[in-house]
């Protein structure tokens, strides 16, 4: 008998514990004797099955806090592992295809992690190089479905990135891409743009309205701080506009995911901005969502003012009180990683709220989360970014890195085997991932991050992933405390 390596403990202000498994995805109250059995188990001490012990035991294994063995527990885990990679080839998900009209933008972000000496290139992809996109589409797309994947993939997505994608100077590019991936593909469209420009492509994203999924449009914060931060390659604010076109967008029925990317010079502000979200009126519209999240550290670069995801839990409850109501009122989600590693808890926490039964992550009461095997898309060759140098990176974050490029399109479409299989990794071709408690709630991490601070995919840089499931359950103990004697 072993305790499971997915276990972890957290202790209540009452005394008693919170146990998680991330395997399993139960999530249980505890009294300090029955941690002590977990601690000694641990030790390689196995205790005396008294009667009381003996009575539990089979509650312990069904909820997969108990093994008989690593051996049986990791079975357990790679054919959950294979199985939901069979059933997610097979599904009707698709293809994320990225492709950046431009390395330009007309803006200056302090924090921005390209670097601006992209946004200098000059250049949007002619008529040519779009049409060797989707010649590296189709051979994309041939070469995944003679692996077995995307047989039935029926959701195939076009993104359009950058640099800025809807710069006037790639208006011929947007509107080629947009036309053959509609018409020709079926694709499902998003943008991510800083929104200056929106207004003049309206219009013309008007027929595809059906097939635009959103477009992402950063504010980070009311007027006065958003204009220290989101300025002009001249150095002015941007504010006033971007609002304006959010408001056009959502009035002409088009989805808006509002971004707000936080550290300590602008996280005091969240609550003021939300104000202002409220009055614009933004949440009443079906089509808009906020997500909330830090800007990353990809680099190690240790910027004076970045701040931890954890801390950033910590700001949003002191100005919002309930997390939760705010996040519904609002249509809020947290940013990649805090998002994956508190949403198993916190439908527990639903699970509890609408059933009064013990938290379990995986309760029929609601839909159920799932392990997570990888963090992102870009780990399961679900991204396919297009250069504006004619290079083909798995990851979007990685664009203009040419040593990172795994292929090119243009002139001629080429995929380094190689290279592109170096991301094809989940958690558990790392030794430090595989004996992680919380690394079903992570996935192994940002497999960028991962490679540009410790130079591989599957080395993992943790980001704080335990002291973020440990704040996330402290600020929600309320929830925790009662079930014991529920």
């Amino acid at each position: 008998m072993i305790s499971s390596t997915y276990n972890s403990f957290y202790k209540l202000s009452d005394g008693n514990y919170v146990i998680v498994n991330s395997l399993s995805g139960a999530i249980d109250t505890i009294e300090p004797p029955l941690k002590s059995v977990f601690d000694r188990l641990k030790q390689g001490d196995v205790p005396q099955q008294d009667a009381d012990f003996q009575e539990i035991v089979p509650f312990l294994y069904e909820r997969g806090y108990l093994y008989d063995s690593r051996e049986q527990e990791w079975e357990k885990l790679t054919r959950l592992r294979d199985e939901m990679q069979a059933q997610l080839d097979v599904s009707s998900m698709g293809v994320i295809f990225n492709v950046c009209t431009t390395y330009m933008c007309n803006l200056r972000c302090p924090y921005c992690f390209q670097g601006h000496e992209i946004h200098e290139i000059n250049h949007a992809l002619s008529q040519d190089e779009v049409d060797k996109v989707f010649e590296g589409i189709d051979k994309i797309l041939e070469m995944e479905r003679g692996r077995g994947r995307f047989l039935n993939g029926q959701q195939h997505t076009l993104m359009l990135y950058g640099g800025e994608p809807l710069l006037p100077t790639a208006r011929k590019t947007v509107e080629a891409l947009v036309r053959r991936g509609v018409d020709d593909y079926g694709f499902k469209l998003f943008t991510i743009t800083n929104g200056t420009f929106l207004h003049e492509y309206l219009d013309f994203c008007e027929p595809y309205k059906e097939h635009w999924q959103f477009f992402q449009i950063s504010v980070d914060g009311p007027k006065h701080i958003h204009d220290q931060r989101r300025i002009t390659a001249g150095g002015q604010g941007t504010f006033d506009r971007i609002v304006q076109n959010i408001d056009l967008a959502l009035s002409r029925g088009f989805n808006i995911a509002l971004r707000t990317n936080v550290n300590k010079d602008n996280v005091g502000y969240l609550k003021e901005l939300a104000e202002f979200v409220m009055e614009r009126g933004w949440p009443a519209y079906d089509g808009f969502a906020w997500q909330i999240s830090p800007v990353y550290d990809h680099y190690a670069d240790n910027h004076p003012n970045h701040m931890p995801e954890h801390h950033l839990l910590t700001a949003l409850t002191e100005q919002f009180g309930d997390l939760h109501e705010f996040m519904d009122v609002f249509n809020v989600t947290l940013g990649t990683d805090l998002r994956m590693r508190t949403a198993r808890i916190r439908q527990a926490i639903k699970t509890v709220s609408l059933t009064n039964s013990p938290c379990d992550s995986c309760s029929a009461a609601i839909p159920s989360t799932v392990p997570m095997f990888m963090q992102c898309s870009a780990r399961d060759h679900r991204y396919y970014t297009f250069g504006a140098d004619g290079l083909i990176y798995a990851c979007p974050e990685s664009v203009g890195k040419k040593e990172l490029a795994v292929g090119t399109f243009y002139p001629e479409f080429h995929l380094d085997p190689v290279k592109h299989g170096e991301w094809k990794q989940d958690f558990t071709t790392s030794e430090q991932c595989s004996s992680c408690s919380v690394s079903m709630f992570c996935g192994g991490g940002c497999g960028y991050s991962n490679l540009m601070r410790n130079g591989a995919i599957n080395k993992p840089y943790c980001n704080f992933s335990h002291q973020t499931v440990s704040t996330y359950i402290k600020i929600n103990e309320e929830h925790f405390l009662p079930v014991l004697n529920s």
